[in-house]
């Protein structure tokens, strides 16, 4: 590879920015996107979020989620999803219980007592991939402001 391809910043192979519009939708650098729809594409750096022109010159520093950041923010919403799903099988089996325990009908004990288990069971994993979706939280924003003020970290 040539100079030209990689980043002048951490050294980083570069690639084509694919949508520039959207990936630089809500930041100052959007008319840059614009401007490459007519005069080129322009290239970014997966490491530390480095955008540069066609010609290789230097756009913006740390303007766009680095490769590191886009695998932990899918992590974090995957694991929000986890927990979101055993939320809704504890609080369907917790009702399912109390429906059962002062309903209508005489209640079985058993049934009573399965039904109260099985959501006090799936508080574990629900627990599990809260405390999971938090640290991804907790390590993506470390990694954003970490990206922002010009520092390159890794994930892990």
């Amino acid at each position: 590879m040539t100079d030209a391809n990689r980043c002048t910043r951490c050294g980083h192979p570069l690639g084509l920015l694919r949508k520039p519009l959207r990936e630089l939708r809500w930041s100052r650098y959007w008319l840059e996107g614009a401007k490459s729809l007519f005069t080129g594409p322009l290239k970014m750096c997966g490491q530390c979020g480095a955008i540069y022109s066609e010609d290789g010159s230097l756009v913006a520093a740390g303007a766009i989620e680095t490769d590191a950041e886009r695998k932990l923010d899918t992590y974090r919403k995957d694991m929000a999803y986890l927990r979101d799903a055993f939320g809704g099988v504890v609080v369907a089996a917790e009702a399912v219980a109390l429906w059962l325990a002062f309903g209508t009908a005489a209640p079985e004990l058993a049934k009573v007592i399965v039904s109260a288990s099985l959501g006090g069971a799936m508080v574990v994993p629900f627990s599990y991939f809260a405390r999971k979706a938090r640290l991804a939280r907790k390590d993506l924003k470390r990694l954003r402001q970490a990206r922002r003020s010009g520092q390159i970290l890794k994930s892990g």
